[in-house]
């Protein structure tokens, strides 16, 4: 504490160690009491500022409230509790954009948290969560993350000293807040602007607050919009397929991409792989889980996407071949997107593909259509953002080819009823991490749990993938029974550049609806490019508008394998949900529920198997737990890259050599000098000769 003008001043800390060492008393303490013993000892802060205390407090589950009827609530802590909400500030602090290796720190002594948490804790949770409705669980939890937000504003606003350095850490602290509301809410769940409110900045938020007071949480409404995104079972649950199960067709696709150097100088061969990608090629391999029996021998069955070097000049295969030469038009930057985008596009034609029926190579066989297919990555485009897909350069074709291809993925899974499900080894995701860790904190107020503290805000760096793996792992053994975590399904908006603002009263859809009808009132008010695109824009049949009203994502973890280990995480299951996105209309559920089943039912017969080198990134060995059909595509895929890399070597030499170095000498044409170019020649030649003679006799 500080003096300022003859009064004593509290840090923030302060109060929250003096509100805890009170709360201390077996009976508990009421925020007046509070109050008035600090401003017994000097403290110029308000009441309200103790009420935001209080909230902070309950929030990270150090405080109890217990109140009676007509009485004031009374808070009650945990001994256990004071002192993990200390180190836990001392940790957080040093959270700060401009010292990104400090943040680092924070998140690795985090994953040390994890790693020393006993699998009784994990176990604990696991079974807790069984017991406890996803959908209320995500409200609950929801609602008391923005009250915490609330509670930092209230702070600031009311804070005497707006250049101290105390000021300055709670700001920091508010707009760490802010960010895992918005990635939480926004980018997520998707969840509306009417029914979760969020401020552009904190210091948007200070200055609307001196206004007026702010409300984030619509309760009404965010209980409907949970209700389209959050599965009406438990947090975990039990993932049995069902007994009645078909003998499903499953296939899997995987894709890879080489880089080179197309040599200028002809020294190292006429195509030479190096560092620098200036020439990629794409491909792609989906294989089922069929043999074809040709007299006795089993032969795997698969598609690869372009079958030939010379199939990549086809409009099927187009963007298989990506080279900055043949895109003069796009930075650097915009081509390494590019060329990722184009790996993503091969792996949805493949994907396709599977869901049409073909023919084998040798014509021996027809093969049905694949009732799922899994893929490696994601199922979500690479970029979906509507700013590029409007972009009239070779990066917005790419990105229009990638979303046309998705919305015909969806159509086939809407129409056939297919199942697509990605498979995502390595997830930044944060919607099932930040829940966990606050329902951790509220077993800490619990008698009967072995959680007494759980540190939120480090915590809450950690992204959902760890957290899950050790929850539905720890302690398993082979041939427990596989549970899962509940479904969360995202809007096609949520993963696009319209999360953050989308709103009921107008959404992305109808908002481009709108600005399609006034380009086309208004078209002197554009500029050419974007003239050009309103002009051809399909309105209603876009891709695009479709995507954003009839596409969702649903995601969740399963745990079918034993313990794993620390380094070993499980992978995410990214489903492909063709439902309504409008929230008053059809609910998704049965439809995403009737996908879920499917994949697992794919998943047990086919099985999971362990890669060590699936990532090709990391330079130690990494476990990864996959579906064995997406294993068998990996190593297809290897093998048919490497081939078509010697192919297109081959092919292009061919051509090198037919149309280039047979033809150069008879294209050159030589006539004789004439009299007067001879003597010109000859005089010039003499009076280089008589001057490198001069230059040498000076030297």
């Amino acid at each position: 504490m500080v003096e300022d003008n003859g009064q004593t001043v509290f840090t923030s800390r302060e109060r929250r160690e003096f509100f805890l060492q009170m709360a201390a008393a077996p009976k508990g303490v009421t925020v007046a009491e509070v109050y008035e013993r600090a401003k017994e000892r000097g403290d110029i802060a308000t009441q309200e500022a103790y009420y935001n205390i209080a909230r902070r407090l309950a929030h990270r589950g150090l405080l109890v409230s217990k109140s009676e009827q007509g009485e004031p609530a009374k808070f009650v802590v945990e001994t256990q509790g004071a002192d993990q909400w200390l180190q836990e500030e001392e940790l957080a602090e040093i959270i700060d954009v401009d010292y990104p290796l400090l943040g680092i720190t924070v998140w690795r002594e985090a994953i040390n948290q994890i790693n020393d948490i006993p699998e009784p804790i994990w176990g604990e949770l696991r079974e807790r969560l069984k017991g406890i409705s996803a959908r209320e669980l995500f409200f609950d939890a929801l609602v008391s993350y923005c009250d915490d937000f609330d509670a930092q504003i209230s702070d600031l606003v009311g804070h005497q000293d707006k250049a101290s350095l105390e000021y300055t850490r709670l700001y920091k602290e508010a707009e760490a807040s802010l960010k895992l509301l918005i990635r939480l809410t926004k980018y997520g769940l998707g969840l509306s602007e009417e029914a979760i409110t969020l401020p552009v900045s904190v210091d948007v938020d200070i200055r609307d607050r001196k206004q007026g007071s702010a409300l984030y949480v619509n309760k009404v409404l965010l209980k409907e919009e949970l209700a389209r995104r959050v599965e009406d079972t438990a947090f975990i649950t039990e993932a049995l397929p069902e007994r009645q199960r078909q003998n499903l067709l499953v296939g899997a696709v995987d894709g890879s991409t080489r880089g080179g150097l197309l040599s200028l100088s002809g020294e190292d061969g006429d195509f030479n792989i190096a560092h620098a990608p200036l020439v990629n090629i794409n491909t792609a391999v989906g294989q089922i889980n069929r043999a074809l029996d040709i007299r006795g021998r089993l032969l795997n069955l698969f598609i690869r996407l372009p079958e030939r070097p010379e199939d990549m000049q086809r409009q099927d295969n187009r963007h298989t071949v990506m080279a900055k030469l043949l895109h003069p038009d796009l930075t650097d930057a915009q081509y390494m997107h590019a060329v990722w985008n184009a790996m993503d596009l091969v792996e949805i034609r493949a994907t396709l593909r599977l869901l049409r029926r073909w023919m084998t190579n040798d014509m021996e066989a027809e093969v049905p259509p694949a009732d799922v297919v899994f893929r490696d990555g994601t199922v979500t485009p690479q970029d979906r953002d509507f700013a590029h897909y409007k972009e009239r350069d070779s990066y917005g074709q790419i990105v229009r080819d990638i979303i046309e291809a998705c919305w015909d993925l969806a159509l086939r899974c809407r129409e056939e009823d297919r199942t697509v499900c990605g498979v995502v080894k390595t997830t930044q995701l944060w919607f099932y991490g930040p829940i966990i860790n606050w329902f951790a904190c509220q077993l800490a107020k619990r008698d009967d749990s072995q959680i007494k503290a759980w540190p939120l805000a480090s915590m809450n760096f950690v992204p959902d993938q760890v957290l899950i793996t050790r929850i539905l792992t720890s302690g398993r053994t082979k041939g427990d029974q596989w549970t899962r975590t509940c479904i969360v399904l995202r809007p096609f908006h949520a993963i696009s550049n319209y999360g953050r603002r989308y709103q009921r009263s107008l959404p992305p859809a109808d908002e481009i609806l709108r600005n399609h009808s006034q380009a086309l009132e208004n078209p002197a008010a554009y500029n050419q490019e974007d003239r050009v695109f309103w002009e051809n824009f399909q309105g209603i049949r876009d891709p695009y508008v479709k995507m954003l009203r009839e596409v969702h994502y649903g995601s969740f973890f399963i745990a079918a394998i034993p313990r794993l280990d620390y380094n070993n995480l499980l992978p995410r299951f990214e489903l492909l949900v063709p439902a309504k996105t409008d929230e008053g209309g059809d609910s998704p559920w049965p439809t995403a529920e009737r996908h879920t089943q499917r994949v697992l039912d794919a998943i047990e017969s086919v099985g999971f198997d362990v890669a060590a080198e699936h990532n090709m990134f990391l330079s130690v060995p990494k476990l990864d737990i996959l579906p064995r059909i997406l294993l068998k595509a990996h190593d297809t895929v290897k093998i048919w890259a490497a081939e078509l890399m010697g192919r297109v070597q081959e092919y292009v030499g061919y051509h090198l050599t037919r149309h280039g170095r047979a033809r150069r000498i008879r294209e050159v044409r030589i006539r004789p000098f004439t009299r007067p170019e001879l003597k010109a020649l000859y005089e010039d030649l003499r009076r280089q000769r008589e001057q490198s003679a001069g230059t040498r006799r000076l030297r």
